[in-house]
């Protein structure tokens, strides 16, 4: 069939363009060419000043990239060497740093300075949150939000959140379906918060906790690795065996996968929005992804700079730079990411709302053809576009996935869209 033969192109499109891209200027860091203790990161948290807290298998290292230096805490100050999960905080005269580790919670507290080199401005609480049980175990996810969440493989604590004084505590001997928790982030726009559970699906709290799993939702894999919001209020989630899951606020559930996507790997770590609402995303073993532009673009150690295809963790900085955590590789900063397709000009302007209802804006910068397939290959509209604004009726189209194939003369564009369901609007 028709549709058939022009699916296999368009894929064919799709992969093509993962391979034709400039991750930007990627700067490593690691214990041989620095001060960096230790090459196995595994949390990464930046401070008001811009100091980055890089918590590894062997200690903690902060570095003040202005000034090139670094300071590495002495493990003597510390329960565990094994740093899991770091949070920061900022009140009106002092900062503070919770750090997860093998022994629960320490808090770091000083004066709003710069970290002096002897420490000696810095107080350690080794028992901070040790009356909720959990807390004193193998800590994996932190976040302080006016009271401190904390995850660990015994379940969720909540400081604040029960009688006063004491700690809620979430796991499989309440209404949770696992206990081993692993990511806690927050929507700084609405307040919710996201929790990412091993086996236990996704967890959101708006007031009350609400659970997402196979069994009551459309959740493809109830191992969530790490959460994320953007700036939709979307809901992104990385899982181990199913690729990209989107929750959209309206409570539709969209995948993005190996089969219906040029996503090339269904083993997501970690994700972070930046400053531009594209998505980065850690994988288990096959390198860095971003998406940018509706394509998904794969950094590996064979077509990028990256010297590690294992990457334990990643934050957004200043100026939209991107740090990364490696598994052996130490620390590395990407300086302004640049990606292309093809080598060539975009035939594409832009193509918006990527998440649509009842039509799609295309801005094009030559004359030619559209092709709209959804995600079963199938050819369900073409349109010929003009230079600049083109509007796509879409109010007869059913909610999914949809590949966008616009060609003109000498260029061809592969995009990715989603109709939402009615219920969305």
């Amino acid at each position: 069939m028709h549709y058939a033969f022009s699916f296999v192109y368009l894929i064919s499109a799709l992969s093509i363009s993962l391979f034709s891209q400039n991750l930007g200027v990627v700067t490593i860091y690691n214990s041989g060419n620095s001060d960096l203790t230790y090459n196995q990161i595994n949390c990464l948290e930046f401070v008001d000043n811009g100091e980055l807290w890089i918590g590894t298998q062997n200690g903690i290292s902060i570095f003040n990239s202005m000034a090139d230096s670094w300071i590495n805490i002495p493990n003597k100050n510390l329960p565990s060497n094994i740093i899991s999960a770091l949070e920061f905080n900022n009140s009106a005269n002092y900062s503070s740093m919770f750090l997860g580790h093998t022994e629960g919670i320490t808090l770091a507290l000083w004066d709003n300075t710069l970290i002096e080199t002897e420490l000696e401005n810095i107080t350690w609480d080794n028992q901070y949150g040790a009356a909720c049980s959990p807390n004193n175990g193998i800590i994996s996810s932190i976040l302080y939000d006016n009271e401190l969440w904390s995850g660990s493989t015994d379940g969720l604590c909540v400081e604040g959140l029960g009688p006063e004084g004491t700690w809620l505590i979430q796991n499989t001997s309440t209404e949770f379906y696992s206990n081993n928790i692993t990511s806690i982030k927050k929507n700084t726009n609405n307040g919710m918060i996201a929790i990412g559970t091993m086996n236990g699906g996704l967890v959101t709290y708006d007031g009350t906790f609400n659970i997402y799993y196979s069994s009551n939702s459309d959740i493809l894999d109830n191992s969530v690795l790490d959460v994320a919001f953007d700036q939709n209020n979307n809901i992104i989630i990385c899982t181990p065996q199913a690729g990209l899951g989107v929750l959209t606020e309206g409570g539709s559930w969209i995948w993005f996968n190996t089969v219906n996507s040029s996503l090339p790997s269904n083993s997501l770590k970690n994700v972070i929005v930046d400053n531009n609402n594209n998505l980065w995303i850690t994988t288990l073993e096959n390198g860095l992804i971003q998406y940018k532009n509706n394509v998904f673009y794969n950094y590996t150690t064979e077509n990028s700079d990256l010297p590690d295809n294992k990457i334990n963790c990643l934050q957004l900085g200043e100026n939209n730079q991107i740090w990364l955590g490696t598994e052996t590789s130490g620390l590395i900063k990407i300086n302004t990411p640049i990606t292309s397709i093809n080598g060539h000009n975009p035939l594409v302007q832009s193509i918006s709302p990527t998440i649509f209802d009842s039509k799609i804006h295309i801005d094009v910068l030559e004359s030619g053809h559209i092709y709209i397939y959804n995600q079963y290959g199938q050819l369900i509209d073409t349109k010929i576009l003009s230079i600049g604004n083109n509007y796509i009726n879409t109010t007869d189209y059913t909610s999914g996935l949809y590949f966008i194939l616009t060609e003109s003369r000498n260029k061809r564009s592969v995009n990715t869209v989603i109709k939402q369901t009615s219920s969305t609007f």
